[in-house]
This record gives structure tokens, C-alpha cells and sequence, in this order.
């Protein structure tokens, strides 16, 4: 498990400084913020990501109240953190990095550097504003990027990790089971529909058998040959059943295809070749960093690389 002070110190003590106003002020209602007492703007009234010119990263979002954006409403998850679908600058999603804020997001993203997060709670004459505190950005999909929020202790847990995962998993499971039917847009959203996507994955028999068949049941990736462990894993979230298409799907390992929709693995697809995070760097799964991956022997039934594009720009590899 990380902690804020170990993320931070990457930094320049402007940024450091800058940050450390969030984390101090988090669950406080704000007017707008002052600079600090060195001159650093914390937010922009232009934009809602700011982005400062002396950093290539993001340094803050601010979600206005009745604002153009359809931005959700943060999703309080068991172990106190939270997370958030905070929807780009400019509404369509294809556009994405022709805005630099989205662009310094998406350098956050890829870096783990932490944002502030700033909502507005009230309106004039008193405009006020929660801070909601610092966030690691976890990925991008269809014009949204997903904060989740560092703990008030400094502790991050996040996705990335196995008590985070779990404690998703666990309160997923609690909402499936007193809403009755899963609807992911209407109960959860971002990185928590992914990791909801897991549970239910198993359940799509002949996606996963075509797969065993297109891919000579190996896995895609490590070769592995065990069948009880082989998965349909999507590229592409589904999303209903034109999305069980073969060239959406690959046949991973249980483990690998856990790592695949958690954004720390992906395909290049100009070489088709594996991408790993470097959250994984010093773990086992290093070795897999630009593994050749396996395709079928009948080319119709290849990944689409459009697909592995999309899936590769939502996780920021």
C-alpha cells in the first residue's frame, strides 16, 4: 500500500506544496481558493481542469453546479475513499487530447500524480465550494476520467490494489444483491462497472468457447493451457451482446485477465505485442513486457487493433 508522502516526493515543492492545500482542507467548504502565499493558483475559473503552465501535469477539476459537463456524483466505497466520473473538456470524446487540460489529466493518469477535487455546493450569493481532496486518475473511458480518492490519512488504496479491489468487489456484490438486476449505468460507473464485469465474465459460455476454440485453447498472452483458469475477456467493456465478438475478445488467465481490465496490462497494436504498467515493474509479471501475443490462426477471428487502441487510451499505457 502507497501513502501520499511517497507519491509526493517525485515532485517539485511547488507542486507538493499546491497538492498538500487539498489534502489539508478535504471534507471543507471552500469559498474560491486563495494563491498560496508563493503566488500558486490552486484552480481555474476559465477552466474546470487546470492545468498549469509550469507543470505538464493536471494540478486540480472543479465540478460547477449546473454545468455543461454530465458529471457524476462520487461513489462513497466501504473503506471511506471514494471515486468519481469527472467528464472531459469537450463533449466529444474522440476530441479528447485536442484540449491540453484533458491532455495534463491524462499525464496524471499515466504518471500517478495525484489531483485536487473540487465540487460546488452552493450557488450565489455565497458560492461555496466541498474539497473533496486528492485523487489518483485510474482511467478514461468515453470522455469520462475516473478519480479515486486518496483516504484522509494519506493512505491509497485505489484499484490498483488487492484491498481496494476486494472492498469494491464485496460492496458490488452488497448492490447486486439488494437492487436486484445489475444495471451498470444506472448503479455504478466507471472502474467499479469494470471490476463488476469480473464477477460476471464467467457467465458468457459461448463468447469464452468460441475463444477456446479461435485461440487453440492457450492463453493470448502466457500460453498457458489449463482450461479451468482460461478467460473471455473483453477489449472493449461490454456492453451488451454485439460486444461478445470475437475480434473484441481474447482468452486469458484468470490472473492476466484480472490485470488486463484493471489497466495494468495492455497491447500495443502496431507491434501486438504487450504493454505492462509500471505498477508491475517489480513484480513477476515484468517479464511479460513486450511479449509477442498469440493470435488465431484464422485471421477473421485476430483482435481488432482499433479495439486494443481504445482499451490502451482508457487505462493510460
Amino acid at each position: 500500500m502507497a501513502n501520499l508522502a511517497e507519491v509526493l516526493e517525485k515532485l517539485p515543492i511547488q507542486h507538493q506544496n499546491a497538492l498538500r492545500w487539498f489534502h489539508a482542507h478535504v471534507g471543507t467548504d471552500q469559498a474560491w481558493p486563495t494563491p498560496l502565499v508563493d503566488g500558486t493558483l490552486l484552480a481555474s475559473k476559465a477552466k474546470g481542469i487546470y492545468k498549469p503552465q509550469w507543470s505538464k501535469y493536471a494540478l486540480s477539476v472543479r465540478q460547477s453546479l449546473n454545468g455543461p459537463y454530465p458529471d457524476k456524483n462520487p461513489e462513497t466505497l466501504p473503506d471511506g475513499s471514494w471515486a468519481y466520473s469527472y467528464f472531459q473538456e469537450n463533449s466529444d470524446p474522440s476530441k479528447r487530447d485536442s484540449q491540453y487540460t484533458n491532455r495534463g489529466l491524462v499525464e496524471c493518469l499515466q504518471d500517478r500524480v495525484p489531483v485536487g477535487v473540487l465540487r460546488q455546493v452552493s450557488e450565489t450569493p455565497k458560492v461555496l465550494y466541498r474539497v473533496l481532496g486528492l485523487a489518483l486518475v485510474a482511467g478514461w473511458e468515453d470522455g469520462y476520467f475516473f478519480p479515486e480518492g486518496i483516504s484522509p490519512s494519506g493512505e491509497i488504496h485505489g484499484l490498483s490494489s488487492q484491498s481496494g479491489a476486494d472492498a469494491l468487489m464485496s460492496h458490488q456484490e452488497q448492490l447486486a444483491s439488494s437492487l436486484g438486476a445489475f444495471e451498470p449505468d444506472s448503479i455504478v460507473e466507471g472502474r467499479e462497472r469494470v471490476l463488476a464485469s469480473i464477477v460476471r465474465r464467467r457467465g458468457q459460455p459461448e463468447f469464452r468457447l468460441g475463444l477456446l476454440s479461435a485461440y487453440r485453447g492457450r492463453c493470448a498472452i502466457t500460453g498457458c493451457d489449463a482450461v479451468e483458469v482460461l478467460e473471455a475477456a473483453h477489449i472493449v467493456s461490454y456492453k451488451g451482446p454485439e460486444t461478445n465478438h470475437p475480434a473484441n475478445g481474447l482468452l486469458l488467465r484468470a490472473d492476466i485477465h484480472t490485470l488486463f481490465d484493471l489497466g495494468h496490462i495492455a497491447i500495443d497494436s502496431g507491434t501486438m505485442t504487450v504493454v505492462v504498467s509500471s505498477n508491475l515493474e517489480s513484480t513477476s509479471y515484468a517479464d511479460l513486457k513486450g511479449k509477442p501475443l498469440r493470435l488465431p490462426k484464422d485471421e477473421r477471428l485476430h483482435p481488432s487493433k482499433a479495439a486494443f487502441d481504445r482499451h490502451r487510451a482508457r487505462v493510460g499505457l
